[in-house]
């Protein structure tokens, strides 16, 4: 086993580092200008936060692991670095206006979604690997969410014995990449 060395210094530590792999790839993708241009609400909150951060906050959060709308205000804890790691181009917004906002947002932008990330594989280049047997994996089972400290409307029992939500998705090849989820899924 290789020794571990601990040094004492003073440049800044940022725990959730890989979120500017996320929002470089999401960068690549064309998910901001579509949500941009998607007319939700004229009575909105915040309204000079745009839909594309709000989408591009949320999916920080999905990607740390935390779906309550809450732990948005981690992220205000240093706006700085979250914005330019995830390419938000206003502000991060309060947990109530992200709550709302999604609310708001529904599955409107589905169909933008669902075409930036072909265009953001594409232009990123993932291929996904076939099996052995040259066919490409599609992977479609449900995947509970456990939400059980949150506050959450249409929270049940999961199968796994937790309150939250059991929505089906898919993914391709073998490594997973995900492809579609259930219209309506908010963990």
């Amino acid at each position: 086993m290789k020794k571990i060395i601990v040094e004492l210094s003073n440049e800044r530590l940022i725990t959730p580092s890989g979120l500017s792999l996320v929002g470089g790839a999401l960068g690549k993708s064309d998910l901001v200008k579509r949500a941009n241009r998607v007319k939700i609400d004229n009575r909105r909150s915040q309204p000079q936060i745009k839909n594309g951060d709000i989408l591009l906050t949320y999916i920080g959060l999905l990607c740390q692991g935390k779906p309550s709308f809450e732990a948005v205000r981690e992220l205000h804890a240093d706006p700085d670095y979250y914005k330019a790691a995830l390419g938000i181009s206003y502000a991060i917004p309060s947990a109530e206006t992200l709550r709302q906002r999604m609310d708001l947002i529904g599955s409107t932008l589905r169909d933008e979604i669902l075409a930036a990330n072909v265009t953001m594989f594409n232009t990123i280049g993932v291929e996904p690997s076939p099996l052995p047997c040259d066919l490409v994996p599609v992977d479609i089972d449900v995947t509970p969410c456990d939400n059980s400290k949150t506050n959450k409307e249409g929270v049940s029992r999961t199968y796994k014995g937790f309150d939250g939500y059991a929505p089906i998705m898919a993914y391709i090849g073998d490594e997973g990449y995900l492809v579609n989820t259930e219209p309506g899924f908010s963990p």
